[in-house]
């Protein structure tokens, strides 16, 4: 008899586990789905606009630069178009603007 109840309870909880896993599927495709299309990035957190990320192309190009430089690089080009000769050729002239001196 107590095989036919631990067969049973371990019938029981393999489904429980089934149903928890479907519904954490269901969520996540939900969230997935609510995404703004404007953004991207793991688990819809979001990540940069596409102008910022052309101006990372770019600068990946152009310089060998760490992720956060690359990154304030990017968005400096991004917001004032008038740096874009600058922003073209030289990335590092565009770090010193904004204080960052290490290049």
């Amino acid at each position: 008899m107590s095989r036919i109840v631990a067969a049973v309870v371990a019938l029981i909880l393999m489904t429980g586990s089934v149903s928890i896993a479907t519904a954490q599927d269901g969520a996540t495709q939900k969230q997935i789905d609510q995404r703004d299309p404007d953004f991207c990035g793991a688990g819809g957190a979001g990540c940069d606009p596409a102008d910022v990320q052309r101006w990372k192309a770019v600068g990946n190009r152009l310089a060998d630069l760490s992720s956060a430089d690359l990154s304030q690089y990017a968005y400096a080009c991004a917001k004032h178009p008038d740096w874009k000769k600058d922003c073209e050729a030289n990335p590092v002239v565009i770090l010193k603007r904004l204080g960052i001196e290490e290049y």
